[in-house]
């Protein structure tokens, strides 16, 4: 239970529905007691009109205050549920929230340890039985446990002895349910893993369902998530019958009480040391302590649970929001969720011209990978300048761009941004454009895909990007311009058309500003050398050495395709991580090297394709 310390943040988040409810609460559940008695008093009015002791006037009364007892019960109810369920409602939604940010926030190096889909079940399904827990405390704080109490002392002030004697089961169902708690939380676990590897599968598999269809492999991947299924199903009973078998046994127990109360409670109306109507009211007060009070115990296994789920929670959760940049009793406001309306936004330098990059004797490995993808490597980029970078397959061109960007730890040496006076620059915060091999496009329009960021607009920028990518005419073909949805990851538009995409969100990823480097990992790939040539003329156009120093970008190229490579000021050629040959197009040509045999090779390839098509 020591997670819901934890949680305090969250709840002061909500502190003012909160407080709302649990006053309303504390109303309801201690005049609870209120109908019971008040019935006994009204049942003792009746049969004294009967023996001649009371008028009708007072038996109308005793039924006012019975029913006026009531309303007093039920009308706080109503309060209570709506501010404490809506309450625990945004706890859960400032948890999700903060599970993501976390999740955004991690360094990318962790996941090749952790897949979205497990990622996915933490966000969605851990919170939800986590809010069980939390519901469990801070509702059945009232509507169970001073519930309890207030019918436990008012059964005490009745008849302390009968009280001792019915309530004797209790402390035993309390025991049962603290030892219970180790059971509860590992079965819980291991339902909620179970839960994550299902999510996880349907994720991936529904990701290339494509792939499955075309290849006819939809009934392997369907007993894929039939196994999946049923390894949850069983950890999810076993958990589910040991949380329901539990409640059963704490109701017995606590109801075995009415034995001593219909035995004892009995022998002290005949002795005339209790009235039938204390005996009636003690019962209907034991009776309704029975149907709330096994739920004390359930309780303590509901909040158990939540702290397993909390336990896979916790490693991803960023730091709650404080309630200081909070509107204005935002925490009595039900629909509102911690943070909204914010403009939370990386500090970033102000733009002064280009950035220079450069590593000193850096090894670079993948997490898990058995050899490095950069070996005492070493580079410098001068700010403004255009840098190509080419080698075989595996040689390194992704890494180096990786390491360069901070995208994942070096082992050794150093990786730095340089403004162009100097200084050195954070990753995050060097204005730092970039394209990776398999660009990721998101559900929505062109506009967004671009912009990523929904409050933003800048039209102008937006479509300078959108020129510089090559992307303008076809653009403007589409049915809805900037405004065209293009599907889940691009699927609605060619493999050219989403590099090109992700080629012009690289270039606006600023807007209104510019990035000072421009990273682009593979970015030719699936369009044509013509494209590529007028891609990188256009950007050497707006950005090249003959525009001013405010407006020039640093470009680093690392492709395969060496088409736009005679333009680049500085040519590295890699193998095997390390650096075979440096310099510029026309000399390495000259050279006779491994570039120029590149070079020539791709060039009589094009060649040969060019004969073909005429």
């Amino acid at each position: 239970m020591k997670y819901l310390w934890k949680l305090r943040p969250y709840f002061r988040q909500v502190a003012g529905e909160l407080v709302l409810g649990s006053l309303a609460g504390i109303v309801m559940n201690t005049a609870v007691i209120l109908p019971a008695i008040l019935l006994g008093a009204a049942i003792d009015k009746v049969l004294a009109l009967e023996r001649g002791e009371a008028t009708p006037e007072d038996v109308a009364l005793a039924a006012l205050l019975l029913i006026g007892g009531t309303l007093l019960t039920e009308g706080p109810r109503v309060v209570k549920r709506w501010w404490l369920m809506t309450a625990n409602a945004r706890i859960r939604a400032n948890l999700r929230a903060d599970a993501l940010r976390g999740a955004l926030a991690r360094p990318i190096a962790d996941l090749h340890r952790t897949s979205i889909g497990d990622q996915l079940a933490r966000i969605v399904g851990d919170v939800e039985v986590l809010g069980v827990g939390v519901r469990e405390f801070t509702i059945e704080t009232w509507d169970t446990v001073l519930f309890s109490c207030s019918f436990v002392v008012a059964m005490f002030v009745i008849d302390a002895r009968l009280s001792l004697l019915a309530l004797a089961p209790v402390p035993i169902a309390m025991i049962i349910a603290h030892a219970s708690g180790r059971w509860v939380a590992a079965r819980t676990t291991s339902a909620r893993e179970a839960n994550a590897a299902l999510t996880a599968s349907i994720q991936d598999l529904l990701a290339g369902f494509r792939v499955l269809r075309f290849f006819g492999r939809g009934s392997a991947a369907t007993g894929v998530i039939e196994k999946f299924s049923r390894t949850f199903a069983e950890r999810n009973l076993s958990a589910t019958r040991l949380r329901l078998g539990l409640p059963p046994l704490y109701s017995t127990l606590m109801m075995s009480g009415i034995l001593f109360v219909i035995w004892q409670g009995g022998e002290r109306v005949v002795d005339g040391a209790m009235s039938v109507g204390a005996f009636v009211g003690f019962l209907a007060l034991f009776i309704r302590f029975v149907e709330r009070g096994f739920r004390i115990p359930q309780l303590v296994n509901s909040i158990q649970s939540g702290g397993a789920a909390y336990a896979r929670l916790e490693p991803m959760l960023a730091p709650a929001l404080t309630v200081a940049r909070e509107p204005p009793f935002a925490s009595f406001r039900p629909g509102h969720v911690a943070g909204s309306g914010r403009q939370e936004r990386i500090a970033l330098r102000s733009r002064c011209g280009p950035v220079g990059a450069s590593l000193e004797e850096v090894t670079f490995a993948y997490p898990g990978a058995t050899r490095p993808a950069l070996i005492d490597f070493s580079l410098e980029i001068a700010a403004g300048s255009f840098v190509a970078v080419t080698g075989p397959v595996g040689s390194g061109k992704s890494a180096l761009a990786r390491a360069l960007l901070g995208i994942y730890p070096v082992e050794s040496g150093k990786a730095r941004l340089s403004a162009s006076d100097g200084s050195t620059l954070d990753h995050q915060a060097g204005l730092v454009g970039y394209l990776p091999q398999d660009a990721h496009l998101f559900s929505g329009s062109v506009r967004d895909n671009v912009l990523m960021a929904a409050e933003a607009d800048h039209l102008k920028f937006v479509e300078r990007a959108v020129r510089l990518a090559a992307l303008e005419t076809e653009v403007a073909e589409f049915a809805h311009g900037l405004d065209t949805q293009i599907g889940e990851r691009g699927v609605r538009i060619s493999g050219g058309q989403r590099q090109r995409l992700g080629l012009a969100r690289a270039i606006a990823a600023y807007a209104p500003d510019l990035p000072g480097l421009l990273v682009l990992d593979d970015p030719f790939s699936a369009i044509d050398v013509e494209t590529e040539i007028h891609i990188v003329e256009a950007l050497r156009e707006a950005f090249g050495p003959q525009r001013p120093m405010n407006e020039r970008v640093t470009i680093l190229l690392c492709s395969q395709r060496l088409a736009a490579f005679p333009q680049a000021d500085q040519v590295v050629v890699l193998e095997n991580g390390r650096i075979e040959e440096e310099g510029v197009h026309d000399e390495m040509v000259a050279r006779n090297g491994l570039y120029a045999r590149i070079y020539r090779a791709q060039a009589r390839s094009e060649m040969a394709v060019a004969r073909v098509a005429t």
